[in-house]
């Protein structure tokens, strides 16, 4: 699975740790990772400002391979009591096309009974422990993922083949959508 985080449209080398404090959209290059997957580029983007906005959206080099992935993402209008997600995956195939799920669930209620979503649940345990994205509604503070690092076989039982993907979480607050991250990545055996 492919993880990416992009502030703006243009490219960042890679050797460069990039942190945008007025932009709501952040950028990083291409970064391989430990197992089947190479992350390649994130892209956080907020709608309204006003109500959030993210303050660090990057991935440092850790080493040869191994990329660490940072997330500060500010709530403004606190505390957010309804939560409602849209992730959907899709294969690039002259450009980006659905592919296998596109699912909107509440989310409150997802992390009161995870395992109702078995699909989401895979992706989202991957990183539940570098985050304080790990418990339910309400939330009252900024949503932060520290230093998560894919792990090999960490998505092992997710049934795609081969090839480049986008992973697209929008968020919304209230019933209306806020935020999309999309997350860029390519699977390999």
């Amino acid at each position: 699975m492919h993880i990416v985080l992009q502030l703006s449209r243009f490219s960042v080398p890679l050797h460069v740790h990039f942190i945008a404090k007025v932009s709501p959209v952040m950028s990083c290059g291409v970064v391989m990772c430990a197992g089947d997957f190479q992350l390649q580029n994130v892209i956080c983007e907020s709608f309204d400002n006003s109500i959030t906005n993210f303050s660090r959206c990057e991935m440092k080099f850790i080493r040869r391979g191994v990329a660490a992935f940072y997330m500060v993402w500010k709530l403004y209008n606190v505390p957010i009591n309804s939560v409602d997600i849209n992730v959907a995956l899709y294969k690039k195939s002259n450009g980006y096309r659905p592919f296998l799920f596109n699912q909107t669930l509440d989310f409150c209620y997802y992390m009161r009974n995870p395992r109702a979503h078995p699909l989401i649940y895979m992706m989202h345990k991957v990183f539940m422990q570098t985050s304080n994205i790990n418990h339910s509604c309400p939330y009252d503070h900024d949503l932060i993922i520290n230093e998560f690092i894919y792990k090999k076989n960490d998505l092992k039982d997710l049934p795609i083949p081969n090839g480049d993907y986008m992973i697209r979480v929008k968020v919304a607050f209230d019933k209306e959508y806020r935020t999309s991250i999309k997350i860029y990545a390519k699977r390999k055996d």
